[in-house]
């Protein structure tokens, strides 16, 4: 043995050593072939344990459960608000057309009085205007048998 430890370095045998080491811990660690993890377990303790599985999912299911029923009601209610938001803005919109709509016929209505009295302006206007051209006719007619008559005298 002596002799072989000359033959192989030292640095390979701690290498070999170490490699060895860490197989047997691996062998040791890892469950035989076909061997149950927790077979020491009782029969009672088994059925224990998957009850308490079988609970634990139930009571999962149940809280999932509630939860969507929580979150259907809130976005229910979320709806519900919505609506109303909506409606609020319909009944806003129609107000405001409403108001729009009554200003623009107010401003037609002052528009309409507007034209009418402009109208009537003009129409007395045209009047007074027929009147002054008539009482022109007439000065214009007195003006003319003014002056026939001193004419019709002086040829007599």
């Amino acid at each position: 043995m002596i002799r072989l430890k000359h033959l192989i370095p030292t640095a390979l045998l701690i290498n070999l050593s170490v490699a060895g080491a860490i197989v047997l811990s691996l062998a040791v660690s890892a469950p035989a072939q076909g061997r149950k993890v927790g077979r020491s377990e009782s029969k009672a303790e088994r059925k224990e344990i998957k009850e308490t599985q079988k609970a634990d999912s139930k009571d999962e299911k149940e809280r999932r459960k509630e939860d969507f029923k929580a979150l259907k009601d809130e976005r229910k209610e979320d709806r519900k608000d919505l609506k109303m938001v909506r409606k609020d803005l319909k009944e806003d919109s129609k107000a405001d057309s409403k108001d729009e709509k009554e200003r623009g016929k107010a401003k037609s209505e002052v528009v309409k009085e507007r034209r009418k009295e402009d109208f009537k302006t003009l129409k007395d206007e045209r009047k007074e205007d027929r009147k002054d051209r008539k009482e022109e006719r007439k000065d214009l007619k007195e003006d003319r048998k003014a002056k026939s008559k001193p004419l019709k005298e002086r040829k007599k």
